[in-house]
């Protein structure tokens, strides 16, 4: 359908009204100061406030305070099922942890740019096509200011990260194994019997009492989601 040249010429009088009348200077300098503020708050004295959120875990806002008010990234590079404070910073640091996999080791304490091209950091894309943020893993990103933000040093040996991973593996192995015994329990496949279930659930609970794990009893479902299988407390 074609417009008549005159509607045409009265369109594009309106849009060239608008253009000088909307104040889009005063528009974007709003959303920046906007997003200074959801950012990096700051309190009456121009300072940055210890802005805790109450979605997060007494461990994590002790992790916050130490971090001078860095809460952890949450959103697509966050750890499955994490709960953590909502910000949106270019760059990230991994906090480490001690059952920590191979992929992922190179990746702690280190500065990971989120943005999609970075010349001075590897991106958080280039990460995961490497290994990091892999299903079950538990890493933190932690926000990272320049010149502000002092980067911990590794608490954890190769060694000691390396057993405590096997000793997670070994608890997911045995978590499989407890409900394959539930499953096959349930519809009357072979020979288990409820005291097969019962020794295997106390196999396990011991296991992780004496590994200082806790445990879990949503990981006896056999219906379990794949992304739950390899989640621990």
């Amino acid at each position: 359908m074609n417009l008549p040249y005159w509607i045409i010429l009265i369109l594009l009088f309106i849009a060239v009204i608008l253009y000088f009348v909307i104040p889009w200077k005063k528009i974007r300098k709003w959303r920046k100061s906007k997003r200074d503020i959801v950012n990096k708050p700051k309190d009456l004295n121009g300072n940055r406030e210890l802005d805790i959120d109450i979605d997060i875990d007494e461990s994590q806002k002790e992790l916050v305070i130490k971090n001078n008010g860095q809460k952890p990234l949450y959103g697509v590079f966050n750890w499955f099922g994490s709960k953590q404070a909502l910000r949106d910073k270019a760059l990230v640091y991994v906090k480490e942890e001690l059952d920590c996999c191979e992929l992922c080791a190179p990746f702690e304490n280190k500065i990971i740019s989120l943005e999609k091209y970075d010349k001075n950091f590897i991106t958080m894309s280039e990460a995961i096509s490497k290994g990091y943020h892999h299903i079950g893993c538990k890493h933190i990103d932690i926000n990272y200011f320049p010149n502000e933000t002092k980067l911990p040093e590794n608490i954890y040996t190769t060694k000691q990260k390396k057993a405590k991973h096997r000793i997670i593996l070994d608890l997911f192995r045995q978590e499989q194994e407890l409900r394959n015994l539930i499953y096959n329990f349930d519809n009357n496949i072979g020979d288990v019997k409820k005291k097969d279930i019962d020794n295997k659930k106390n196999a396990i609970k011991e296991y992780c009492k004496v590994n200082s794990i806790k445990y879990s009893q949503l990981k006896e479902n056999p219906n379990l989601k794949d992304i739950d299988k390899f989640r621990y407390n």
